[in-house]
């Protein structure tokens, strides 16, 4: 008689997973990114180069109702760029990116998650669109990150593992997470962790707040991102971190315009306290190609102003949109004297 009951009670599992898994949707979404880009500086031959970069992405996502009718969303991502070698450091950041568990109340949304809840890794004023940004344009100059790449992500743990909270407004979302490590917060393998007593001591998390909608007013976009860190595992480069981001951007008619500032603290190193301005101003020519201009500039305690200038042009082929960027830096990385120019293609596909 048990095993009877054992064997009804599975079959009622079964048909019970059957009926919430038709209940559910699962998407399957990617994206390819391919890039042509030629590089020149000034003061260092051995950086001036040609070549291609490749960045490939699949979304699996799964969504559905609980039993008790609460929502839920659940996904992540496979990403592989170019000639990443396949080390364990490397496949961290393969299988790190968007992935989470969300449990959607109405309006209030509770994530589980990394690299999901939203975010400062974004420039506002990128309006002719693509896959790159100017200071993802110009990474590489003299083998190194820019300080405006260093300072776009505001000192922010998005990538780290955290609990998160959205609550959408209508005309706004506001969201707050908070991630136990912002340095080593990805996740350890099956039931283990990858944090260490270490992390917890140092006192290594991180909390962030940030909002971001139109307000109700048609053409606008704006948002306030904060994220604060007091201590990080001790290092001299990172302590008791702070940044702030905000940056608006509005749409009339043929033009956009866009502006948006970071600040950045750390109290062991003030090479690391960063103030980063951009401005940018688009034009629609026709409903698929698009002109913009971007400048960006930012300061560090110390060093010259790095300075960067650039020209994009995005052409929107459906499935497929171009984009065409041309830029120039200036005391790039806060060395003085040490420009360069870049000429890059990207093309973007998704499925």
């Amino acid at each position: 008689m048990k095993k009877i009951l054992t064997t009804t009670a599975l079959v009622g599992s079964t048909l019970l997973a059957s009926a919430t898994m038709s209940s559910a949707q699962v998407s399957i979404t990617g994206q390819l990114d391919l890039s042509y880009k030629a590089q020149s500086t000034t003061n260092d031959p051995a950086k001036s180069y040609r070549g291609f970069g490749r960045e490939s992405q699949i979304n699996v996502g799964y969504k559905g109702k609980l039993n008790n009718g609460i929502g839920f969303n659940a996904g992540f991502s496979w990403e592989v760029d170019g000639n990443e070698a396949a080390t364990s450091a490397a496949m961290n950041g393969m299988f790190a990116e968007n992935t989470y568990l969300d449990f959607v109340m109405d309006k209030t949304t509770l994530s589980f998650s990394a690299d999901h809840v939203q975010n400062p890794d974004f420039e506002i004023t990128n309006i002719a669109g693509g896959k790159s940004d100017i200071d993802d344009v110009v990474y590489g100059i003299k083998g190194a990150e820019g300080k405006a790449y260093a300072a776009r992500n505001s000192n922010s743990a998005y990538q780290a593992f955290g609990f998160g909270l959205t609550q959408d407004f209508g005309v706004a979302k506001a969201s707050v997470i908070y991630s136990p490590s912002r340095t080593s917060g990805l996740a350890g393998a099956d039931n283990t962790v990858s944090q260490t007593k270490a992390d917890i001591e140092a006192g290594n998390s991180q909390l962030e707040f940030m909002i971001d909608g139109n307000f109700g007013v048609k053409g606008l976009r704006a948002f306030y991102y904060q994220g604060v860190s007091e201590s990080d595992a001790g290092s001299s480069a990172a302590n008791d971190l702070k940044g702030r981001k905000i940056g608006a951007s509005y749409n009339f008619g043929e033009f956009t315009v866009a502006a948006s500032q970071v600040d950045t603290e750390s109290t062991a190193n003030s090479n690391n306290n960063a103030k980063r301005k951009d401005i940018g101003l688009a034009y629609a020519a026709s409903k698929d190609l698009t002109l913009g201009v971007i400048r960006t500039t930012t300061a560090t305690d110390g060093n010259p102003t790095e300075t960067l200038k650039g020209i994009n042009i995005g052409y929107n082929l459906g499935p497929v949109t171009l984009n065409t960027w041309y830029a120039t830096a200036d005391d790039f990385n806060g060395v003085a004297g040490q420009e360069g120019k870049v000429l890059m293609f990207v093309t973007t596909t998704k499925f």
